[in-house]
């Protein structure tokens, strides 16, 4: 008799065993489901961020070259800035040459630049005085 309660008592074991795993395969096949069900929406997020991702990058290499080209630009204005103080400069030093010769001309000239700035003040002082007779009439 004790070996028919013993075996009655292996089987209802046995039964509950089974139960129990049914129940355990059961809940592991729902969290499964879960679990893909998260990895599903995990990777509709993942790809709106990697969209995005890539926009910024579109976005970031445009304001780059966008940049480029106005760091070239201001290089232009640099140099263009550069030439213009060179040529100023060279245009004073000729200016300055220029009046140099005119205040202290070379022999020959010197005497004919006195004869012209002589004759050009007995001109402009007969003009004046014609200019103020005519007036006076």
């Amino acid at each position: 008799m004790l070996l028919y309660i013993s075996a009655i008592v292996a089987v209802a074991a046995l039964v509950v065993i089974a139960i129990a795993i049914i129940k355990t395969a059961k809940a592991v096949k729902e969290a499964m489901t879960d679990v893909k069900e998260t990895m599903k929406r995990v990777e509709l997020k993942v790809g709106g961020i990697t969209d995005k991702a890539d926009q910024l990058m579109t976005q970031t290499n445009q304001i780059a070259e966008d940049a480029n080209a106005k760091l070239q630009s201001v290089d232009g204005l640099a140099a263009s800035a550069k030439e213009l103080r060179e040529s100023t400069e060279y245009v004073q030093n000729s200016i300055a040459k220029m009046a140099d010769q005119v205040s202290a001309p070379h022999g020959k000239y010197a005497k004919l630049m006195e004869q012209t700035t002589a004759l050009s003040e007995v001109a402009s002082k007969m003009y004046y005085k014609m200019k103020q007779n005519n007036g006076e009439r």
